[in-house]
């Protein structure tokens, strides 16, 4: 089930001799991407099995990637690869610490369908948590800490009346969070799909989606791809390409959940009765400088970085607004 997490995703201006490459055409660019299947980049392959990468002239390779946005923008920087995807945290910390990357698009975005979220606080059974405020006193996993999933429980919190200073966070990877949990060796967890789904099924409660409450909106974006500024400086038709062929592919996603379900089901390998209970992510390019600089507040609010790098200096100039 954890292929379905957002994982690594990288682009690369070089091949290596595991990748599989689309038709190229004369003119076209060639982008490899260090993919590991999962929900979130399962658009991305979409797009190209559709032939609109193509279309853009872009021509698609995929290699292994680094399994963590940190090891991703040090691949980045050091020349082995374009591109990565992960959490906007990862980037701005990036940034925060003088290091020349930059946001070039998003990948995928927060929503609520039918009372369903991608990530949720689940608490047990019998739990008498009903609120994020009532997380005071408590111990919460998370996947990591020093990141996007501290900032945005921390976050959520303080926004609903608690002390987020008194909330104990540890560090439970997303599969063993379920255990820890029914255990009580922690009294919530902070997840995402399919696990928010499957703890619901289980009978256990979700007091409600993170991000939302930190942002004050339902639809923020939630991960992004990231270049060398060097690269984003020297290529910009290429990553405008990119980004267009991404875009269109986004729409069909979008438009077709029935279709994306197979698809993810067959580029992850995971059971399509498992696929079938999960929902598809809102797939989108566009980036937002509000929640860019809102990320980059956070970070240093709850001290994970000393000084807030803007959105001007952590977005690529023609980033698409979403």
């Amino acid at each position: 089930m954890a292929v379905l997490a957002a994982v690594g995703l990288t682009v690369s201006a070089c091949g290596n001799d595991n990748s599989s490459t689309s038709t190229q055409g004369s003119s076209a660019a060639t982008v490899t991407f260090g993919l590991q299947p999962s929900s979130a980049t399962a658009c991305l392959k979409v797009t190209d099995d559709r032939g609109i990468f193509r279309k853009h002239r872009i021509a698609m390779k995929y290699a292994t990637p680094a399994p963590t946005s940190a090891g991703q923008i040090a691949q980045v920087l050091n020349g082995q690869i374009t591109a990565g995807y992960g959490a906007y945290t990862a980037v701005i910390s990036a940034v925060g610490n003088n290091l020349p990357v930059v946001i070039t698009s998003g990948i995928e975005k927060d929503y609520e369908r039918d009372g369903t979220t991608p990530d949720a606080v689940i608490v047990g059974k019998n739990s008498g948590i009903r609120s994020f405020k009532q997380l005071e006193g408590k111990t919460v996993a998370v996947n990591s800490l020093q990141g996007s999933w501290e900032v945005l429980l921390r976050e959520a919190v303080s926004k609903s009346g608690g002390d987020p200073s008194k909330v104990k966070l540890v560090a439970v990877p997303f599969p063993d969070q379920g255990t820890a949990l029914k255990s009580g060796r922690v009294d919530a967890v902070s997840t995402l799909q399919p696990f928010v789904g499957q703890l619901i099924s289980e009978g256990l409660k979700s007091i409600g989606d993170p991000q939302p409450i930190s942002f004050g909106k339902p639809d923020a974006i939630t991960s992004v791809s990231f270049m060398s500024k060097k690269f984003a400086t020297e290529n910009p038709d290429v990553i405008r390409r990119f980004v267009a062929a991404s875009q269109e592919g986004n729409q069909w996603c979008n438009a077709h959940p029935d279709d994306m379900k197979k698809a993810i089901a067959r580029i992850t390998k995971a059971p399509l009765a498992v696929v079938d209970k999960t929902p598809v992510p809102l797939y989108d390019a566009g980036i937002v400088s509000a929640e860019t600089d809102t990320w980059s507040k956070l970070l240093v609010k709850y001290r994970i970085l000393k000084k807030a790098p803007s959105a001007g200096e952590v977005q690529w100039a023609g980033a698409s607004a979403q």
